[in-house]
C-alpha cells in the first residue's frame, strides 16, 4: 500500500468532501448464512465472557468451523470495503494492487453475544486487530412494541448500538446510532468507540463480533533464466 502524503486537488466546479473520520461498511447477510450461524450457536462453545467487557449472559467463542463460515460469507465484501477506503482516503489515488500483492483476512477472534433484558455492553473499543464487526442473528419477540414507545422519546436508545468518534464541533458528527435488525452486518475500525444499551423486552438479542485484519502480502517474483 502507498504511504505517500494524500494531497487533494479539486476535479469539479463543486465538490463535497469528507477528508476526516472513520469509515464504516454495511451488508445484508445471506439467509443461508443467517440460518447456519443460528444453528451453530451452542452453549457448549467456549465461554469467553471473562475476556470481554459485556455485561451480558454469554459471549461464546467461535469454533474453526464458524470462522470458516464467516470468511466465506464476508471476505469479498471486506476486500471491496478496504479498496473503497483506500481510494477515498487517498482522494482517488490508491487502490488494491492485485498485480503485485495477494490479499487476505486474518481473524484474531470471533464470538457470539447473547444479551437479554436489562443487560448491556459498556462503551469500549476492540484490540488486537485493525477491524471489527457486528452482525445481528435474533431479536426478542415483541421488541418492536418497546421500540414504538421508546421512539416517542427525544433520544431513543433501547437495545441499540451507538458508535462514537471525535469532539463535537460545527458541521461535524460525533455519534452514530444503529437500530439492530436481523440480517444486518456492519464493519468498522477496531478502535472506534461503541456501546450497546439495555432493553426491557424478555428474550434474546443475539449478535456476533469478529476482530480481524485485512492483510497484504507481496507476490513472489519469478526470475526468468
Amino acid at each position: 500500500m502507498a504511504h505517500h502524503s494524500k494531497i487533494y486537488t479539486p476535479k469539479k466546479e463543486e465538490e463535497y468532501i469528507a477528508p476526516f473520520g472513520p469509515v464504516m461498511g454495511y451488508k445484508k447477510m445471506s439467509p443461508s448464512f443467517l440460518r447456519k450461524m443460528n444453528e451453530l450457536m451452542s452453549p457448549d462453545l467456549e465461554d469467553w465472557s471473562d475476556s470481554l467487557v459485556g455485561k451480558v449472559k454469554q459471549e461464546l467463542r467461535f469454533s474453526e468451523e464458524i470462522e470458516k463460515l464467516w470468511l466465506n460469507e464476508f471476505s469479498h465484501f471486506i476486500g471491496r470495503f478496504h479498496n473503497y477506503v483506500e481510494y477515498r482516503h487517498s482522494f482517488g489515488r490508491d487502490k488494491l494492487d492485485t498485480e503485485n500483492n495477494n490479499y487476505g483476512i486474518q481473524i484474531a477472534s470471533g464470538w457470539f453475544v447473547r444479551q437479554f433484558e436489562n443487560e448491556y455492553n459498556p462503551l469500549h473499543i476492540h484490540t488486537g486487530s485493525r477491524m471489527s464487526c457486528v452482525g445481528y442473528l435474533a431479536l426478542p419477540k415483541g421488541i418492536d412494541k418497546e421500540w414504538e414507545e421508546d421512539y416517542k422519546d427525544h433520544h431513543p436508545a433501547n437495545g441499540h448500538i451507538q458508535f462514537v468518534h471525535g469532539t463535537p464541533s460545527g458541521y461535524s458528527q460525533t455519534n452514530f446510532m444503529v437500530k439492530p435488525q436481523v440480517g444486518d452486518f456492519y464493519i468498522f475500525p477496531a478502535e472506534l468507540f461503541h456501546c450497546v444499551y439495555p432493553f426491557k423486552t424478555k428474550g434474546e438479542r443475539r449478535s456476533f463480533s469478529v476482530n480481524f485484519s485485512f492483510v497484504e502480502v507481496p507476490k513472489e517474483k519469478t526470475v526468468d533464466k
